[in-house]
C-alpha cells in the first residue's frame, strides 16, 4: 500500500489537472481525484503495467461522468457561469511557470463549456495533454479514428470561439494593474483607453451575492459600470485589499472588502487591450482562494 500512495501522490496534480480541466469546478475536480484513489487503492498493482496511464484512464472516466450530470445543472445556474478559479501547481506540488497557460485560460475554460463530455475528452486528453489516440480510444470506449474526429471537431469549435492569441505575461500583469487603478481612482477615459472596443465582462455570483445578470458588451458600457461599482461604490474602500494570485494559466487579482475576499478578477489580452473581464464572485467558487 505504501507503494500504491506513492505512484498515486506523484501523479495527484496530473489528475487533478485533468479532472479541472474536464468539470471546470475544482470542488468536483477534487471529488474525482480521490474517488480515483478509492478505485486505486482496490487494484492489484502487481497486474498494472502502467501506473500514470491507469490512473489517467481511470480519473478520465470519472471525471466524464461528473460532468454529465454536471451541465444538466449548469443549463439552470442563476446568472453567468464561470469556471471556479483553479490555483494550479506543477507535478511535485512547485509553482506553475511564470508564462500565460492558455490551456487552463478562463477563455477556453467557456469554450470547452459548449462542447460534448466526450468531444471535451478527447480534446484535453490529446491537445493539452499529449495522448494518443489509441489510449484516448481505451478511455472513452470508441475507436481511435473516432476518437481523431472528436478532437479535430472540438479544435475547431474551440478556435472559432476563441482564436489563439500570445500576450507576454509582463503585458497581461501590467494592464491588469493599470486597469485596476483607473477603476479605483474614477479615471474614465484612462480606462477606456485599456478596453478593446468588443471587450466583454463577466461576472459569476451564483444567485448568492450581487454580480452582472448577464455579459455586458462594449467599451463605453463595461468602463462605466467598473467605475460606478469600484470607485463609487463605498464599500469598495472599506478595508480594501488586493492581492495578485496566479490562477487559471495568468495574474490575476483576488480583492478583498471588510477582511474578507469578495472577487477574484482576472483578464483576456490581445494586441495591447482587455478583451474581457472574468470576476468570481460566487463564495462557493472563492473557497479554495482564501488563504492565498
Amino acid at each position: 500500500m505504501e507503494e500504491q500512495a506513492r505512484l498515486f501522490e506523484q501523479h495527484r496534480s496530473l489528475l487533478l489537472g485533468i479532472a479541472y480541466r474536464m468539470t471546470g469546478v475544482l470542488a468536483e475536480a477534487q471529488d474525482v481525484v480521490q474517488d480515483t484513489w478509492v478505485k486505486w487503492s482496490r487494484a492489484e498493482l502487481a497486474k498494472v503495467r502502467d501506473a500514470r496511464a491507469w490512473l489517467v484512464t481511470a480519473c478520465s472516466r470519472q471525471a466524464l461522468d461528473v460532468l454529465k450530470s454536471a451541465r444538466r445543472r449548469r443549463e439552470s445556474y442563476c446568472g453567468v457561469w464561470l469556471p471556479e478559479p483553479f490555483h494550479e501547481t506543477t507535478e511535485d506540488g512547485g509553482p506553475v511557470a511564470a508564462g500565460v497557460d492558455e490551456s487552463v485560460s478562463m477563455a477556453l475554460m467557456l469554450a470547452l463549456e459548449k462542447l460534448s463530455p466526450a468531444e471535451r475528452a478527447a480534446f484535453l486528453l490529446h491537445d493539452v495533454f499529449g495522448h494518443e489516440f489509441d489510449e484516448i480510444a481505451v478511455i472513452l470506449g470508441k475507436s481511435g479514428p473516432a476518437c481523431r474526429k472528436l478532437a479535430s471537431r472540438a479544435r475547431a469549435a474551440v478556435q472559432a470561439a476563441r482564436p489563439r492569441f500570445e500576450t507576454r505575461v509582463e503585458d497581461h500583469q501590467r494592464l491588469l494593474e493599470a486597469f485596476l487603478k483607473a477603476a479605483y481612482a474614477g479615471e474614465l477615459q484612462e480606462l477606456k483607453s485599456l478596453l478593446a472596443e468588443s471587450v466583454e465582462m463577466r461576472s459569476d455570483g451564483g444567485g448568492k451575492v450581487s454580480a452582472l445578470p448577464d455579459i455586458m458588451r462594449g467599451v463605453d458600457a463595461v468602463a462605466r459600470f467598473l467605475v460606478g461599482v469600484m470607485h463609487h461604490r463605498p464599500q469598495a474602500h472599506e478595508g480594501r485589499r488586493l492581492v495578485p494570485c496566479r490562477f487559471n494559466g495568468a495574474p490575476g487579482i483576488l480583492i478583498h472588502e471588510g477582511g474578507r475576499l469578495v472577487t477574484a478578477l482576472t483578464i483576456d489580452v490581445e494586441a495591447g487591450r482587455i478583451q474581457a473581464i472574468y470576476a468570481v464572485r460566487n463564495p462557493d467558487k472563492l473557497r479554495g482562494l482564501e488563504g492565498v
